[in-house]
């Protein structure tokens, strides 16, 4: 079957209200069962948005995700609609059970359910995985039509069409508006193209749709709540998490859903969290702007060391106070174990509009490492009438050398041209520790020329162990590579060596990438990576002598004889398995010799 010919037809008979089209799939049973259930009042539609209720793991649906199933059945709205990443995906013979779990679990809820085809839920590399998601789950292009509303399903994870839509999903997007007749009509997609490159991604939609009554844009993938804001009467929203994964509550990093409600003429929708209902503005694009320009205001002067040297040195912590009154206090010093600050505590009170300035004398013991000393304290904030706490770490920023490459550079997985580059060990465990050798061992080394960047990485394992391919290689033995603003992993899966797209600032993707080789060769306990960044896949960085760039890494292992059997991994940085919320280590570009 042509990936999009069950979705035309299926798109087909919702966009004419037509019953009965042979429910097969989730979504067609919902439309059939919606069909069934009449309507209590034309002008009143209640319906339920959700995203990302993904596992941890390959299968385990959130707990969090079966109560809020509990109580849309108490809620019972008119129906649901998931904006995508219902599973954790991976290869064809991995999702016939993680869709049998998920439907199984979703087969309890009392309302039709809906589907946005995810990135995970897709892993749009495999035509096998595409043909599932059709088949069992849903078209990737539909209409649901309920009273006044008309809720229009999008997918963004086309094979590719990594920027924006493909002009066969503009031109369906173009006939299904012009035939709707709703009075308010609603857009679903799983990646909020409208938050990246609104200009490239999203400007061409936004025209198509003015002249309809787009009432809102809903998206997922982010795991937060984000009122985004409003734009030509659109309101743009991220829906949260329904059980994948959560951080930064203050941010909108909770678990909910939205429960949407249309009156007549009158549209809104309330954010749900376990146990507790908040209004729409609960966390916005504009608030969340604002208190990070607040927590700003205590920082500090970055200070550089050579990866794994001591440091000695000052720390200049600075207070700039953007209030129309004076703010200011003690701050103390939070100094963890192989640091000492001089003096344990500053103040620092600085004018409305000016800046305060302090100095620390700060030393390590030893080589540098994460935990850094932390600057913390209070001071009144006259917007709210509480006090605002403030936190700051030195700013420690690693520096390795890069040097440029000596000539032409062969992908062997033997580096013997890697003399002039330093191996740059990953010091930080996650769920082991990295004192044991016997277990995980990892380096990694960089060099540049004027058309690439070239990552080599050495792994000592006991047990080398790698099953799937695609996104999900991260969950077994892998590397995973940041580099400004751009995510990567890569291994030697059972398809070969495969490197894998998950971010770049410039454009949305998630698939195998083709365009960056790689080498992968095995001797016994030591696996060696060797891949080559071509500068086109890196535009935004300056490769060039004196350039810089952050960047982190982790080698990831998980070995089934043991004794560590579930995943865990070496970091270069703290944190990198928390993306690019982490320290970075900075390269620096050295010029030729």
């Amino acid at each position: 079957m042509r990936h999009g010919t069950r979705f035309a037809f299926l798109a087909a008979c919702t966009l004419l209200a037509a019953g009965g089209c042979g429910a097969e799939s989730l979504a067609e049973k919902s439309l059939a069962k919606l069909a069934a259930t009449p309507e209590a009042c034309a002008e009143a539609v209640d319906f339920i948005v959700c995203a990302d209720p993904q596992p941890g793991g390959m299968l385990g649906t959130p707990q969090v995700f079966l109560d809020m199933i509990q109580e849309w059945n108490a809620l019972k709205p008119d129906f649901v609609v998931c904006a995508g990443d219902m599973i954790m995906g991976g290869p064809p013979a991995e999702v016939g059970p993680m869709w049998d779990e998920f439907l199984g679990n979703v087969a309890a809820l009392d309302a039709p359910f809906f589907p946005v085809a995810g990135n995970h839920d897709t892993m749009n590399t495999d035509p096998e995985v595409l043909r599932v998601y059709e088949e069992r789950v849903g078209p990737f292009n539909y209409t649901v039509r309920r009273g006044t509303v008309e809720c229009v399903v999008l997918n963004t994870e086309e094979p590719g069409d990594p920027d924006g839509f493909s002009a066969a999903q503009r031109e369906w997007l173009k006939t299904a508006l012009a035939a709707s007749t709703a009075r308010h009509l609603f857009l679903f997609l799983h990646a909020p193209l409208f938050m990246g490159n609104w200009n490239r991604d999203w400007a061409h939609i936004a025209e198509m749709i003015r002249p309809y009554p787009v009432r809102a844009v809903f998206a997922g993938h982010l795991h937060y709540y984000r009122h985004w804001g409003e734009r030509n009467g659109v309101q743009y929203v991220v829906a949260g998490s329904a059980g994948g994964a959560v951080r930064e509550p203050e941010e909108g990093g909770f678990f909910c859903h939205l429960a949407e409600k249309v009156r007549g003429d009158a549209v809104s929708w309330t954010v749900v969290k376990p146990h507790a209902t908040l209004p729409a503005d609960t966390v916005t694009e504009a608030g969340v702007l604002r208190a990070r320009a607040l927590k700003g205001m205590l920082a500090t002067e970055e200070v550089t060391v050579p990866l794994g040297e001591p440091f000695r040195g000052e720390g200049v912590m600075t207070l700039e106070n953007p209030f129309a009154v004076p703010a200011g206090g003690v701050f103390r010093w939070d100094v963890p174990a192989g640091w000492t600050v001089d003096p344990p505590e500053m103040t620092l009170n600085a004018a409305p509009g000016a800046t305060a300035r302090a100095t620390a004398r700060v030393r390590s013991e030893g080589t540098a490492r994460f935990p850094v000393p932390a600057l913390k304290g209070e001071v009144d904030n006259p917007e709210t009438g509480k006090p605002l706490a403030l936190a700051r770490e030195i700013n420690l920023v690693p520096t390795l050398r890069a040097p440029k490459a000596r000539g032409p550079v062969t992908l062997d997985g033997d580096l013997s041209e890697w003399g002039d580059a330093p191996a740059a060990p990953l010091t930080y465990g996650v769920s082991f520790d990295p004192a044991d050798t016997e277990d995980l061992r990892a380096f990694t080394r960089v060099m540049w020329d004027e058309g690439h960047l070239y990552l080599a990485v050495e792994a000592e394992d006991n047990e080398f162990f790698q099953p799937f391919a695609g996104d999900t290689v991260w969950m077994n033995d892998s590397v995973e590579f940041w580099v400004e603003g751009s995510n990567w992993s890569f291994s030697l899966t059972p398809k070969g060596p495969q490197v894998f797209s998950h971010e770049r600032p410039d454009k949305s993707v998630d698939s195998v990438t083709a365009a960056v080789p790689l080498a992968v060769k095995r001797d016994g306990r030591r696996t060696v990576y060797e891949a080559a960044f071509p500068a086109a896949e890196l535009p935004w960085l300056a490769l060039k002598a004196g350039g810089t760039a952050g960047f982190s890494l982790l080698v990831n292992d998980l070995d089934p004889s043991g004794p560590l059997e579930k995943r865990h991994w070496a970091e270069l940085t703290p944190g990198a398995g928390e993306h690019f919320a982490c320290p970075k280590v900075r390269i620096l570009f050295e010029g030729g010799k």
